[in-house]
């Protein structure tokens, strides 16, 4: 178990546009726990990213007596600013698009493609007149600062937003031409009203990925992405797919049903709404990382959302389900290693724990007990519940009504009069008191799996978690999947502790904080482990 403290760090919530004398309102963005933020003081981790691509195409420096003019430059026929392509802005291509937007109807022509199903998408291949720009924008992102962005819901590098990266010529042109051209362009195919922009450079390489959310904060109303894929292409077995899902009958995220993938110059769009459910699938080349400008198009009056009602899983951690202590017919040194009940060891865990809120106990189970179990868990005799929905977790909990009989007794253990009387004796915790309580899941985690914040009232309750793994005999085979204590200061969150899953070590936290599971790379090693967790109240 890794323990870290750091400062807090705030971050500014600043994402509008720098607004004209005249202007009559205020742009704004609150903060969000669960958004990349895109404008901040203070860029923790920054790190600095190659990309490697050639510089193909160089535009104009500028120079005085450099002419932009190409008839009098006739070598310098690049042009330095960006400019959507010819036949888009046609008038009878608009009007067939105006018409298939506002009827909700499906469309395909001049490499345009609406996707109407789970909910509007535009997509736009060979998106812009001059693509040959894209090469140098790409050189400049070698140039920018990066700062690694690593919450519950994502990790991937991101720059500070495009009005704070003037000095970046390329770059620059680029936010212009979306400031200005496009953002008229996409009002006028949607009908929507649209005041102003924020945006970033973003940058996916291998293992990094975003998780599914669905763009709603204050006064978003277009989200869209540029691609910057570069002249290698880009192709399934990458990742980073734009993965689009449908939802539920109480209208929560459901399947993936539509993935589209990275493409240089490709532009899309769709606007924010209270099922616009996507996510971008993790990256997973080697030697290639998932490039693009992206942001929002802003509305002067914010919208005003629906948020769908959430039910939790009944038995698991978050529901409302509680269990007391029970009789149990076992003694404790039949499943504990020797020295975990004796007085002094107990005094000694018990001392630690007080000064430092956290401890974990090597190989907590005796070895035979653990080594059936891992067994029985890697068997079919289990059945296992998909927990979601996946804005919140995604993993698996055990059905606990038809157990195998080892299993079975090994959950109530942790149920047991004994192990309460124990953990306070470890803890100091009042947990032998008749009304004490506690919660679990047993858990099957696999590559894909992850637990996010979410919404659920972390300091509600002050608990006892306890956590043990199986099937993980090495955690470096497995990337991700570490569970983070943080705290939820508005955007900033510390890692208070951070625990690897490595098998048979009992974790005990007291948890005043918030928890969370990151990501489990499909890059790992380990292709599947198991987590009993508990959390005990007094």
């Amino acid at each position: 178990m890794n323990k870290e403290k750091g400062s807090k760090r705030k971050l500014s919530s600043d994402a509008s546009s720098d607004e004209d004398e005249d202007s009559e309102f205020v742009y704004f963005e609150e903060e969000s726990d669960s958004e990349p933020e895109i404008n901040c003081d203070k860029w923790d981790n920054c790190r600095i990213v190659k990309f490697n691509y050639p510089k193909i195409c160089t535009g104009y420096h500028l120079m005085p007596t450099c002419s932009p003019n190409p008839d009098e430059n006739p070598n310098k026929k690049v042009k330095l600013l960006a400019e959507i392509r010819t036949n888009l802005l046609d008038g009878d291509f608009m009007k067939e698009f105006q018409n298939a937007w506002n009827k909700n109807k499906g469309f395909n022509s001049n490499e345009t493609e609406i996707i109407v199903d789970p909910f509007k998408v535009c997509v736009i291949r060979n998106f812009l007149d001059n693509p040959h720009l894209l090469n140098d924008v790409r050189q400049e992102f070698n140039d920018i600062d990066w700062n690694l962005r690593s919450m519950d819901l994502y990790e991937f590098s991101q720059s500070k937003d495009l009005k704070h990266l003037s000095e970046h010529a390329c770059i620059n042109s680029v936010y212009q031409f979306l400031q200005n051209d496009v953002m008229k362009w996409v009002a006028a195919l949607t009908g929507l009203t649209l005041t102003h922009i924020s945006a970033t450079c973003s940058a996916y390489s291998n293992t990094d990925y975003l998780l599914v959310h669905d763009d709603q904060r204050e006064d978003r109303m277009v989200a869209f992405i540029l691609y910057l894929t570069g002249p290698e292409g880009w192709d399934e077995s990458k990742g980073g797919a734009l993965q689009l899902l449908n939802k539920d009958s109480d209208c929560q995220p459901s399947q993936i049903v539509h993935s589209i993938l990275p493409a240089n110059a490709q532009f899309v769009f769709f606007p924010v709404a209270s099922d616009s459910y996507h996510q971008v699938s993790e990256v997973t080349s080697l030697g290639d990382s998932r490039l693009s400008i992206n942001g929002w198009f802003h509305t002067k009056v914010p919208p005003v959302y629906d948020t769908p009602s959430f039910k939790s899983y009944p038995d698991g951690l978050f529901g409302e389900k509680q269990y007391k202590a029970i009789d149990f017919d076992s003694d404790l040194s039949s499943w504990l290693t020797d020295g975990y009940l004796e007085c002094d060891v107990i005094s000694e865990i018990h001392e630690y724990f007080e000064e430092h809120s956290e401890i974990s106990l090597k190989n907590f189970l005796r070895e035979e007990p653990f080594n059936e179990l891992s067994q029985l868990l890697d068997s079919n005799s289990l059945s296992w519940v998909k927990i979601g929905p996946p804005n919140r977790h995604c993993y698996e909990v055990a059905k606990t009504n038809d157990l195998p009989i080892v299993v079975d007794r090994f959950l109530r253990l942790f149920q047991s009069k004994q192990m309460f009387s124990l953990l306070g004796r470890l803890t100091g915790l009042e947990l032998n008191q008749n009304k004490a309580s506690m919660k679990f899941e047993l858990q099957k985690w696999t590559p894909g799996c992850y637990s996010l914040l979410g919404d659920y009232d972390w300091y509600d309750k002050k608990q006892l978690d306890l956590i043990i793994h199986f099937g993980c005999k090495c955690n470096s085979d497995v990337c991700g999947a570490r569970t983070l204590y943080v705290t939820t200061d508005e955007q900033v969150q510390d890692a208070l502790i951070t625990l690897e899953p490595e098998e048979n070590n009992l974790n005990l936290i007291y948890r005043d904080t918030a928890r969370f599971t990151k990501y489990f790379s499909k890059l790992s090693r380990c292709r599947c482990f198991y987590t009993l967790i508990c959390s005990y109240t007094e």
